[in-house]
Protein backbone atom coordinates (compact mmCIF):
# COMPACT_ATOMS: atom_id res chain seq x y z
CA UNK A 1 0.00 0.00 0.00
CA UNK A 2 1.23 3.43 -0.77
CA UNK A 3 1.81 5.63 2.24
CA UNK A 4 1.11 8.73 1.28
CA UNK A 5 -3.66 34.77 22.69
CA UNK A 6 -2.53 35.90 20.16
CA UNK A 7 -5.38 35.45 18.57
CA UNK A 8 -6.96 37.64 15.33
CA UNK A 9 -10.63 37.90 15.02
CA UNK A 10 -10.64 38.28 11.64
CA UNK A 11 -10.27 35.88 8.56
CA UNK A 12 -8.59 38.94 6.67
CA UNK A 13 -5.14 38.47 8.29
CA UNK A 14 -5.31 35.12 9.78
CA UNK A 15 -7.25 32.90 7.27
CA UNK A 16 -5.30 30.83 4.88
CA UNK A 17 -6.71 30.22 2.17
CA UNK A 18 -6.27 28.12 -0.59
CA UNK A 19 -4.36 29.72 -3.50
CA UNK A 20 -1.05 28.86 -5.72
CA UNK A 21 2.36 28.73 -4.40
CA UNK A 22 4.48 28.66 -8.04
CA UNK A 23 5.69 31.04 -9.52
CA UNK A 24 3.54 33.30 -11.16
CA UNK A 25 0.35 35.32 -11.15
CA UNK A 26 -1.43 34.22 -7.34
CA UNK A 27 -4.77 33.63 -8.23
CA UNK A 28 -6.79 35.78 -6.53
CA UNK A 29 -4.29 39.01 -5.58
CA UNK A 30 -5.83 42.49 -5.25
CA UNK A 31 -4.23 45.81 -3.91
CA UNK A 32 -4.40 46.15 -0.28
CA UNK A 33 -6.49 49.22 1.28
CA UNK A 34 -5.79 47.71 4.58
CA UNK A 35 -4.23 50.86 7.19
CA UNK A 36 -1.36 48.63 8.92
CA UNK A 37 0.54 50.49 12.11
CA UNK A 38 3.89 49.02 13.47
CA UNK A 39 5.25 49.77 16.76
CA UNK A 40 1.77 53.06 16.22
CA UNK A 41 2.90 54.48 13.43
CA UNK A 42 1.33 54.08 9.94
CA UNK A 43 3.73 51.04 7.95
CA UNK A 44 6.26 52.15 5.49
CA UNK A 45 5.12 49.43 2.85
CA UNK A 46 1.35 49.51 3.61
CA UNK A 47 1.14 51.32 -0.09
CA UNK A 48 2.50 48.43 -1.80
CA UNK A 49 0.71 45.53 -0.01
CA UNK A 50 -1.49 43.55 -1.77
CA UNK A 51 -4.29 40.22 -0.72
CA UNK A 52 -3.38 37.18 -1.41
CA UNK A 53 -6.96 35.35 -0.97
CA UNK A 54 -7.62 37.72 1.75
CA UNK A 55 -3.82 37.31 3.77
CA UNK A 56 -1.57 40.38 3.32
CA UNK A 57 1.66 40.33 1.56
CA UNK A 58 4.13 43.19 1.02
CA UNK A 59 7.47 43.45 -1.61
CA UNK A 60 10.12 41.73 0.67
CA UNK A 61 12.77 45.05 0.17
CA UNK A 62 9.73 46.74 2.17
CA UNK A 63 9.40 44.78 4.69
CA UNK A 64 13.17 44.02 5.55
CA UNK A 65 13.63 47.78 6.03
CA UNK A 66 10.78 47.99 8.63
CA UNK A 67 11.82 44.92 10.21
CA UNK A 68 15.39 46.60 10.42
CA UNK A 69 16.64 43.59 8.76
CA UNK A 70 19.16 42.54 6.11
CA UNK A 71 17.57 40.66 2.97
CA UNK A 72 18.66 38.41 0.39
CA UNK A 73 16.92 37.24 -2.42
CA UNK A 74 18.10 34.08 -4.74
CA UNK A 75 16.51 33.21 -7.74
CA UNK A 76 18.31 30.67 -8.67
CA UNK A 77 16.74 28.87 -5.77
CA UNK A 78 13.66 31.07 -4.79
CA UNK A 79 15.07 31.76 -1.57
CA UNK A 80 14.83 34.76 0.05
CA UNK A 81 16.56 35.49 3.72
CA UNK A 82 16.21 37.91 6.34
CA UNK A 83 18.84 38.18 8.64
CA UNK A 84 18.44 40.34 11.93
CA UNK A 85 21.07 40.36 14.44
CA UNK A 86 21.59 36.41 14.78
CA UNK A 87 18.34 35.77 13.96
CA UNK A 88 17.96 34.20 10.17
CA UNK A 89 14.05 33.57 8.30
CA UNK A 90 14.52 31.81 5.37
CA UNK A 91 11.26 31.14 2.81
CA UNK A 92 11.01 29.94 -0.41
CA UNK A 93 8.01 29.41 -2.72
CA UNK A 94 6.74 26.40 -1.15
CA UNK A 95 4.92 26.05 1.79
CA UNK A 96 8.14 25.32 3.67
CA UNK A 97 9.87 28.03 6.00
CA UNK A 98 12.89 27.60 8.15
CA UNK A 99 13.92 29.49 11.30
CA UNK A 100 17.53 29.38 12.75
CA UNK A 101 17.26 26.09 10.63
CA UNK A 102 14.26 24.80 12.39
CA UNK A 103 11.49 23.91 9.49
CA UNK A 104 7.66 25.34 9.43
CA UNK A 105 5.10 24.97 7.16
CA UNK A 106 2.83 27.49 5.84
CA UNK A 107 -0.60 28.03 4.43
CA UNK A 108 0.90 31.34 3.23
CA UNK A 109 4.10 31.24 1.40
CA UNK A 110 6.47 33.63 -0.19
CA UNK A 111 4.29 34.49 -3.45
CA UNK A 112 6.71 35.58 -6.77
CA UNK A 113 4.28 37.55 -8.63
CA UNK A 114 5.31 39.04 -11.67
CA UNK A 115 8.91 38.35 -11.36
CA UNK A 116 8.61 40.48 -7.70
CA UNK A 117 8.78 38.74 -4.53
CA UNK A 118 5.81 39.17 -1.61
CA UNK A 119 6.19 38.07 2.04
CA UNK A 120 3.24 37.08 3.72
CA UNK A 121 3.83 40.29 6.39
CA UNK A 122 2.37 38.01 9.50
CA UNK A 123 5.05 35.25 9.32
CA UNK A 124 7.71 37.50 9.20
CA UNK A 125 6.58 40.24 11.87
CA UNK A 126 5.71 37.03 13.92
CA UNK A 127 8.83 35.21 13.58
CA UNK A 128 10.91 37.91 15.00
CA UNK A 129 8.70 38.63 17.90
CA UNK A 130 6.04 41.18 17.17
CA UNK A 131 2.15 40.66 17.98
CA UNK A 132 -0.27 41.10 15.47
CA UNK A 133 -3.88 42.69 16.11
CA UNK A 134 -6.53 43.20 13.37
CA UNK A 135 -9.81 45.35 14.08
CA UNK A 136 -12.91 44.22 12.19
CA UNK A 137 -14.54 47.69 12.06
CA UNK A 138 -11.57 49.70 10.77
CA UNK A 139 -10.10 47.24 8.97
CA UNK A 140 -6.72 48.06 10.92
CA UNK A 141 -3.86 45.71 11.49
CA UNK A 142 -1.22 46.85 13.68
CA UNK A 143 1.68 45.14 14.63
CA UNK A 144 3.56 45.77 18.15
CA UNK A 145 7.29 44.82 18.62
CA UNK A 146 7.35 42.18 22.08
CA UNK A 147 10.72 43.98 23.17
CA UNK A 148 12.27 46.90 23.39
CA UNK A 149 16.07 47.76 23.41
CA UNK A 150 16.41 44.91 26.08
CA UNK A 151 17.67 41.20 25.51
CA UNK A 152 14.46 39.14 24.62
CA UNK A 153 14.08 35.37 23.00
CA UNK A 154 11.35 33.86 21.40
CA UNK A 155 10.90 30.32 20.89
CA UNK A 156 9.94 28.34 17.76
CA UNK A 157 8.60 25.05 17.60
CA UNK A 158 6.27 25.03 20.63
CA UNK A 159 4.15 27.26 22.34
CA UNK A 160 2.81 27.00 26.15
CA UNK A 161 0.07 24.68 26.11
CA UNK A 162 1.22 23.33 22.50
CA UNK A 163 1.65 19.83 21.39
CA UNK A 164 4.14 17.82 19.85
CA UNK A 165 3.50 14.50 17.66
CA UNK A 166 5.94 12.05 18.30
CA UNK A 167 8.66 11.53 20.51
CA UNK A 168 11.08 14.39 19.67
CA UNK A 169 10.35 18.20 20.37
CA UNK A 170 12.36 19.99 17.70
CA UNK A 171 12.54 24.08 18.38
CA UNK A 172 15.22 26.79 18.00
CA UNK A 173 15.50 30.27 19.38
CA UNK A 174 15.39 33.63 18.41
CA UNK A 175 17.63 35.98 20.47
CA UNK A 176 16.74 39.72 20.04
CA UNK A 177 19.29 42.54 21.51
CA UNK A 178 21.88 39.78 22.20
CA UNK A 179 24.39 38.42 19.47
CA UNK A 180 24.46 34.51 19.87
CA UNK A 181 28.31 33.62 19.70
CA UNK A 182 30.05 30.55 19.90
CA UNK A 183 30.84 30.18 23.86
CA UNK A 184 33.57 27.90 23.57
CA UNK A 185 35.95 30.91 21.66
CA UNK A 186 34.26 33.84 23.39
CA UNK A 187 34.57 33.15 27.29
CA UNK A 188 35.02 36.47 28.35
CA UNK A 189 31.50 38.26 29.83
CA UNK A 190 30.40 41.00 27.28
CA UNK A 191 27.06 42.60 27.87
CA UNK A 192 24.59 42.35 24.91
CA UNK A 193 26.09 38.86 23.57
CA UNK A 194 25.86 35.29 24.85
CA UNK A 195 24.06 31.95 24.31
CA UNK A 196 20.60 30.12 25.20
CA UNK A 197 20.63 27.75 27.51
CA UNK A 198 17.82 24.95 27.46
CA UNK A 199 16.50 22.32 29.54
CA UNK A 200 13.38 19.59 29.53
CA UNK A 201 12.00 17.88 32.22
CA UNK A 202 15.06 18.96 34.14
CA UNK A 203 15.16 20.35 38.35
CA UNK A 204 18.02 21.07 38.16
CA UNK A 205 18.84 24.48 35.87
CA UNK A 206 22.07 24.61 35.99
CA UNK A 207 24.87 25.60 33.11
CA UNK A 208 26.54 22.04 32.99
CA UNK A 209 23.28 20.73 32.69
CA UNK A 210 21.66 22.83 30.09
CA UNK A 211 21.71 22.45 26.08
CA UNK A 212 23.88 24.53 24.97
CA UNK A 213 22.46 26.75 21.79
CA UNK A 214 24.28 29.54 19.87
CA UNK A 215 24.26 28.41 15.76
CA UNK A 216 21.13 29.00 13.34
CA UNK A 217 20.22 25.59 14.13
CA UNK A 218 17.48 23.45 15.07
CA UNK A 219 17.91 22.17 18.41
CA UNK A 220 16.22 18.34 18.74
CA UNK A 221 15.56 16.58 22.09
CA UNK A 222 14.50 13.08 21.34
CA UNK A 223 12.97 10.48 23.73
CA UNK A 224 9.99 12.32 24.58
CA UNK A 225 7.57 9.62 26.85
CA UNK A 226 3.52 10.81 26.23
CA UNK A 227 2.32 13.28 28.46
CA UNK A 228 3.01 16.69 29.93
CA UNK A 229 6.76 17.98 29.58
CA UNK A 230 8.27 21.24 30.33
CA UNK A 231 10.67 22.87 28.87
CA UNK A 232 12.64 26.15 30.06
CA UNK A 233 15.07 28.52 27.88
CA UNK A 234 16.99 31.17 29.17
CA UNK A 235 19.75 33.83 28.03
CA UNK A 236 23.01 33.89 29.24
CA UNK A 237 26.60 35.79 28.66
CA UNK A 238 29.34 34.14 27.41
CA UNK A 239 30.05 33.15 31.10
CA UNK A 240 27.29 30.53 31.28
CA UNK A 241 25.99 33.31 33.72
CA UNK A 242 22.29 34.22 33.25
CA UNK A 243 21.41 38.18 32.08
CA UNK A 244 20.41 40.77 34.12
CA UNK A 245 17.52 41.28 34.58
CA UNK A 246 16.91 37.55 34.01
CA UNK A 247 15.48 36.53 30.16
CA UNK A 248 13.36 33.30 31.25
CA UNK A 249 10.78 30.97 29.05
CA UNK A 250 9.23 28.28 30.58
CA UNK A 251 6.93 26.05 28.03
CA UNK A 252 4.79 23.29 29.40
CA UNK A 253 3.62 21.64 26.67
CA UNK A 254 2.19 17.92 25.45
CA UNK A 255 3.50 14.98 23.42
CA UNK A 256 0.93 12.57 21.92
CA UNK A 257 0.78 9.79 19.64
CA UNK A 258 -0.98 9.75 16.33
CA UNK A 259 -1.65 6.78 14.66
CA UNK A 260 -4.02 4.75 11.92
CA UNK A 261 -6.17 2.89 14.07
CA UNK A 262 -7.56 0.98 10.55
CA UNK A 263 -7.18 1.44 6.97
CA UNK A 264 -10.60 0.80 5.04
CA UNK A 265 -8.84 0.09 1.53
CA UNK A 266 -5.38 -1.19 2.37
CA UNK A 267 -4.98 -1.45 -1.54
CA UNK A 268 -5.41 1.59 -2.37
CA UNK A 269 -4.69 5.09 -1.55
CA UNK A 270 -7.67 6.67 -2.79
CA UNK A 271 -11.53 6.16 -3.58
CA UNK A 272 -13.35 5.63 -0.88
CA UNK A 273 -15.13 8.39 1.68
CA UNK A 274 -15.74 8.36 5.00
CA UNK A 275 -17.18 11.24 7.10
CA UNK A 276 -18.77 10.91 10.11
CA UNK A 277 -17.16 8.20 13.49
CA UNK A 278 -18.75 7.29 16.49
CA UNK A 279 -17.23 5.17 19.02
CA UNK A 280 -18.44 3.09 22.08
CA UNK A 281 -17.16 2.42 25.46
CA UNK A 282 -15.93 -0.75 23.92
CA UNK A 283 -13.56 1.28 21.43
CA UNK A 284 -16.21 -0.46 18.86
CA UNK A 285 -15.21 2.23 16.33
CA UNK A 286 -18.65 3.14 13.37
CA UNK A 287 -18.25 4.56 10.05
CA UNK A 288 -20.20 5.01 6.95
CA UNK A 289 -18.53 4.57 3.77
CA UNK A 290 -20.39 7.43 1.31
CA UNK A 291 -20.09 5.90 -2.10
CA UNK A 292 -21.19 2.23 -1.27
CA UNK A 293 -23.28 3.69 1.18
CA UNK A 294 -21.63 0.49 3.95
CA UNK A 295 -21.47 0.48 7.67
CA UNK A 296 -18.59 -0.30 9.44
CA UNK A 297 -17.55 -1.99 12.25
CA UNK A 298 -13.82 -1.06 13.63
CA UNK A 299 -12.91 -3.67 16.51
CA UNK A 300 -10.79 -2.44 19.19
CA UNK A 301 -7.31 -2.22 19.18
CA UNK A 302 -7.46 -5.52 16.76
CA UNK A 303 -8.20 -2.94 13.84
CA UNK A 304 -10.82 -5.51 12.15
CA UNK A 305 -12.61 -3.97 10.26
CA UNK A 306 -16.29 -5.74 8.80
CA UNK A 307 -19.25 -4.28 7.13
CA UNK A 308 -22.49 -4.57 9.18
CA UNK A 309 -25.53 -3.20 6.75
CA UNK A 310 -25.79 -0.73 3.69
CA UNK A 311 -27.58 2.13 4.61
CA UNK A 312 -30.39 3.61 2.37
CA UNK A 313 -28.40 6.39 1.65
CA UNK A 314 -24.96 7.53 1.15
CA UNK A 315 -24.69 9.28 5.09
CA UNK A 316 -21.93 11.71 6.89
CA UNK A 317 -22.21 12.59 10.82
CA UNK A 318 -23.17 9.99 13.85
CA UNK A 319 -24.21 9.99 17.19
CA UNK A 320 -25.34 7.78 20.35
CA UNK A 321 -28.33 8.71 22.47
CA UNK A 322 -28.14 7.60 26.15
CA UNK A 323 -29.23 4.32 25.20
CA UNK A 324 -26.79 3.73 22.75
CA UNK A 325 -28.62 3.35 19.70
CA UNK A 326 -26.69 5.04 17.24
CA UNK A 327 -28.19 7.90 14.96
CA UNK A 328 -26.75 8.72 11.22
CA UNK A 329 -27.39 12.11 9.00
CA UNK A 330 -28.16 11.75 5.30
CA UNK A 331 -28.13 15.47 3.78
CA UNK A 332 -29.39 16.29 0.60
CA UNK A 333 -32.66 18.44 -0.17
CA UNK A 334 -35.22 16.15 1.72
CA UNK A 335 -32.59 15.05 4.52
CA UNK A 336 -33.14 12.37 6.75
CA UNK A 337 -32.32 10.85 10.18
CA UNK A 338 -31.52 7.16 10.46
CA UNK A 339 -31.54 4.77 13.74
CA UNK A 340 -29.57 1.74 14.06
CA UNK A 341 -30.43 -0.05 17.19
CA UNK A 342 -27.94 -0.84 20.21
CA UNK A 343 -28.75 -4.47 20.29
CA UNK A 344 -27.41 -4.66 15.61
CA UNK A 345 -24.21 -2.71 16.42
CA UNK A 346 -22.94 -5.23 18.42
CA UNK A 347 -24.28 -8.43 16.56
CA UNK A 348 -23.53 -10.00 12.99
CA UNK A 349 -24.43 -8.21 9.92
CA UNK A 350 -27.57 -7.55 9.37
CA UNK A 351 -30.19 -6.32 6.81
CA UNK A 352 -31.08 -2.83 5.71
CA UNK A 353 -34.45 -3.15 6.30
CA UNK A 354 -33.24 -2.89 10.38
CA UNK A 355 -32.30 0.80 9.52
CA UNK A 356 -35.12 3.41 10.79
CA UNK A 357 -35.93 6.72 9.42
CA UNK A 358 -35.94 8.58 12.30
CA UNK A 359 -36.85 11.60 11.09
CA UNK A 360 -36.96 13.47 7.75
CA UNK A 361 -37.04 16.92 6.35
CA UNK A 362 -33.68 18.26 7.88
CA UNK A 363 -32.43 19.30 4.54
CA UNK A 364 -28.40 19.29 4.46
CA UNK A 365 -27.87 17.11 7.55
CA UNK A 366 -24.66 17.25 8.92
CA UNK A 367 -23.35 17.25 12.35
CA UNK A 368 -25.59 14.97 14.89
CA UNK A 369 -25.67 15.99 18.45
CA UNK A 370 -27.91 15.59 21.94
CA UNK A 371 -28.58 17.24 24.31
CA UNK A 372 -29.23 15.86 27.92
CA UNK A 373 -33.07 15.98 27.24
CA UNK A 374 -33.05 13.40 24.70
CA UNK A 375 -33.21 16.23 21.66
CA UNK A 376 -31.44 15.68 18.83
CA UNK A 377 -29.40 18.83 17.47
CA UNK A 378 -28.52 18.70 13.55
CA UNK A 379 -26.31 21.19 11.33
CA UNK A 380 -27.67 21.82 8.00
CA UNK A 381 -24.54 22.51 6.12
CA UNK A 382 -24.49 25.27 4.04
CA UNK A 383 -27.50 26.33 4.30
CA UNK A 384 -27.44 27.82 7.97
CA UNK A 385 -29.87 26.14 10.06
CA UNK A 386 -29.67 23.95 13.05
CA UNK A 387 -32.49 21.71 13.17
CA UNK A 388 -34.07 19.99 16.69
CA UNK A 389 -35.61 16.74 16.57
CA UNK A 390 -37.59 15.97 19.86
CA UNK A 391 -37.92 12.36 21.13
CA UNK A 392 -41.01 11.72 19.39
CA UNK A 393 -39.92 13.07 16.01
CA UNK A 394 -41.10 16.78 15.93
CA UNK A 395 -38.41 18.54 13.69
CA UNK A 396 -38.01 22.60 14.36
CA UNK A 397 -35.59 24.64 12.79
CA UNK A 398 -33.41 27.74 13.73
CA UNK A 399 -31.15 30.27 11.82
CA UNK A 400 -28.25 30.11 13.10
CA UNK A 401 -27.36 33.19 11.63
CA UNK A 402 -23.51 32.46 10.75
CA UNK A 403 -22.00 33.36 7.50
CA UNK A 404 -19.92 32.26 5.23
CA UNK A 405 -16.26 34.13 4.85
CA UNK A 406 -15.59 32.42 1.08
CA UNK A 407 -17.63 32.07 -1.92
CA UNK A 408 -15.52 28.46 -2.29
CA UNK A 409 -16.35 27.30 0.86
CA UNK A 410 -19.95 27.99 2.01
CA UNK A 411 -20.34 25.43 4.49
CA UNK A 412 -21.45 27.31 7.87
CA UNK A 413 -22.53 24.85 10.53
CA UNK A 414 -21.10 21.58 10.17
CA UNK A 415 -19.78 19.78 13.50
CA UNK A 416 -21.85 20.21 16.24
CA UNK A 417 -21.74 19.26 20.18
CA UNK A 418 -22.75 20.21 23.55
CA UNK A 419 -20.22 21.30 25.75
CA UNK A 420 -20.44 21.00 29.92
CA UNK A 421 -21.65 23.89 29.92
CA UNK A 422 -24.93 23.11 28.47
CA UNK A 423 -24.15 25.09 25.48
CA UNK A 424 -24.16 24.02 21.71
CA UNK A 425 -20.63 24.58 20.09
CA UNK A 426 -20.76 24.85 16.21
CA UNK A 427 -18.06 24.66 13.76
CA UNK A 428 -17.86 27.42 10.47
CA UNK A 429 -15.83 25.52 8.14
CA UNK A 430 -16.06 28.56 5.70
CA UNK A 431 -14.44 31.02 7.99
CA UNK A 432 -12.49 28.61 10.63
CA UNK A 433 -14.81 29.71 13.64
CA UNK A 434 -15.85 28.08 16.63
CA UNK A 435 -18.92 29.76 17.75
CA UNK A 436 -21.99 28.85 20.98
CA UNK A 437 -25.50 29.18 21.39
CA UNK A 438 -27.04 29.21 24.86
CA UNK A 439 -30.41 27.29 24.61
CA UNK A 440 -33.71 28.94 25.59
CA UNK A 441 -36.15 26.87 27.49
CA UNK A 442 -37.69 25.72 24.35
CA UNK A 443 -35.25 23.99 23.19
CA UNK A 444 -34.08 27.21 20.06
CA UNK A 445 -31.45 28.93 20.39
CA UNK A 446 -29.99 32.04 21.58
CA UNK A 447 -27.71 34.70 20.45
CA UNK A 448 -24.62 33.64 19.13
CA UNK A 449 -21.65 33.96 21.06
CA UNK A 450 -18.15 34.05 18.91
CA UNK A 451 -15.49 31.48 20.79
CA UNK A 452 -12.65 31.62 18.73
CA UNK A 453 -11.22 32.43 14.89
CA UNK A 454 -8.24 31.71 13.44
CA UNK A 455 -5.93 30.64 10.48
CA UNK A 456 -5.13 27.49 12.51
CA UNK A 457 -9.28 26.62 12.25
CA UNK A 458 -9.33 27.07 8.60
CA UNK A 459 -11.83 24.01 7.48
CA UNK A 460 -13.13 23.17 10.60
CA UNK A 461 -14.99 20.36 10.30
CA UNK A 462 -16.31 18.03 13.27
CA UNK A 463 -15.67 19.31 16.63
CA UNK A 464 -16.15 17.41 19.68
CA UNK A 465 -15.81 18.33 23.55
CA UNK A 466 -12.65 16.64 25.09
CA UNK A 467 -12.37 15.10 28.45
CA UNK A 468 -11.06 18.41 30.09
CA UNK A 469 -13.43 20.17 28.64
CA UNK A 470 -12.17 22.03 25.35
CA UNK A 471 -13.46 21.77 21.91
CA UNK A 472 -11.96 19.24 19.56
CA UNK A 473 -11.79 20.80 15.90
CA UNK A 474 -11.25 18.63 12.76
CA UNK A 475 -9.06 21.44 10.61
CA UNK A 476 -10.00 19.63 7.37
CA UNK A 477 -8.02 21.58 4.96
CA UNK A 478 -4.99 21.74 6.99
CA UNK A 479 -5.10 18.28 7.70
CA UNK A 480 -5.06 19.21 11.43
CA UNK A 481 -6.82 18.36 14.66
CA UNK A 482 -7.23 21.67 16.57
CA UNK A 483 -8.24 22.72 20.64
CA UNK A 484 -9.91 25.51 21.62
CA UNK A 485 -10.55 26.26 24.72
CA UNK A 486 -13.19 27.88 26.12
CA UNK A 487 -11.96 30.99 26.88
CA UNK A 488 -10.85 30.96 22.88
CA UNK A 489 -7.39 29.64 23.15
CA UNK A 490 -6.64 27.87 20.26
CA UNK A 491 -3.45 25.56 19.96
CA UNK A 492 -2.40 23.00 17.56
CA UNK A 493 -2.69 19.54 18.34
CA UNK A 494 -1.53 17.64 15.15
CA UNK A 495 -0.72 18.47 11.60
CA UNK A 496 0.78 16.95 8.47
CA UNK A 497 1.24 16.63 4.63
CA UNK A 498 -0.80 14.46 2.21
CA UNK A 499 1.08 11.83 3.19
CA UNK A 500 -0.38 10.81 6.64
CA UNK A 501 -1.44 9.88 8.98
CA UNK A 502 -4.21 12.90 8.94
CA UNK A 503 -5.42 12.94 5.49
CA UNK A 504 -8.19 16.00 5.57
CA UNK A 505 -9.84 14.64 8.75
CA UNK A 506 -13.81 15.52 8.97
CA UNK A 507 -14.75 13.97 12.27
CA UNK A 508 -13.68 13.30 15.72
CA UNK A 509 -14.70 11.34 18.72
CA UNK A 510 -13.07 10.75 22.12
CA UNK A 511 -13.01 7.83 23.88
CA UNK A 512 -11.82 8.26 27.38
CA UNK A 513 -8.27 9.75 26.56
CA UNK A 514 -8.24 7.96 22.75
CA UNK A 515 -9.81 10.60 19.92
CA UNK A 516 -10.84 8.75 17.05
CA UNK A 517 -10.78 10.74 13.56
CA UNK A 518 -12.07 9.64 10.11
CA UNK A 519 -10.13 10.51 7.32
CA UNK A 520 -12.40 11.92 4.21
CA UNK A 521 -9.08 12.49 2.24
CA UNK A 522 -10.62 15.12 -0.05
CA UNK A 523 -7.93 16.48 -2.44
CA UNK A 524 -7.99 20.04 -0.82
CA UNK A 525 -5.86 22.12 1.04
CA UNK A 526 -2.64 20.27 2.62
CA UNK A 527 -4.07 16.87 1.40
CA UNK A 528 -3.73 18.19 -2.20
CA UNK A 529 -2.86 16.00 -3.96
CA UNK A 530 -4.13 12.93 -2.31
CA UNK A 531 -2.37 10.04 -3.66
CA UNK A 532 -0.13 9.12 -2.47
CA UNK A 533 -1.40 8.67 1.18
CA UNK A 534 -2.84 6.59 3.48
CA UNK A 535 -6.69 7.47 1.72
CA UNK A 536 -10.23 6.34 3.80
CA UNK A 537 -8.79 5.18 7.04
CA UNK A 538 -9.29 5.55 10.69
CA UNK A 539 -6.59 7.51 12.60
CA UNK A 540 -6.44 7.73 16.58
CA UNK A 541 -4.56 10.29 18.91
CA UNK A 542 -3.63 8.81 22.48
CA UNK A 543 -3.42 11.36 25.01
CA UNK A 544 -2.03 10.55 28.40
CA UNK A 545 -3.84 10.14 31.67
CA UNK A 546 -4.16 13.50 33.82
CA UNK A 547 -2.07 12.65 36.70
Amino acid sequence: MSRKKWLSTAAVLTCSLMFSTSVGWAAGSVKSDMPVKVNGKDASFASQAILVESSLYAPYEAVAKQLGAEAKWDSRTSMLTFQKESNILELTAGKAYRVNGLERVTSTPLQVIDGAVFVPVRLAFEAFGYQIGYESKTRLVQMSAATDAKPAIKVHGITPGGYVVGNELKVSVFAFNHLLKDFNVVKEAKAGEGHVHLWLDSEKLDAPSAVKAYKNEAIVFKDLRPGEHTLTVQLVGNDHKPVVPEVKQVIKFNSVDVSIAADLDPEKATGMRIEGIIADDQHRVFTVEMDSKKLYRIMGESGKVEVLTELPRMATGMAFDAAGNLYIASGGMEGVIFKVNKQDLIGDAFDTSKVETYASGVQGANGLTFDAKGNLYVSGGANGNIYKVTPDGKVSTYKSGLTAARSVQMITVNGVAFGKDGKLYVANTSSGEVSRFAINEDGSLGASELVAQSELLYGADGLTIGPDGDVYVAANERNAIVRVSLDGQVREVAQNGNKGPLEFPASLHFVGTTLYISNFDLPRGENLPNEPGIGSSVAKIEFAEKK
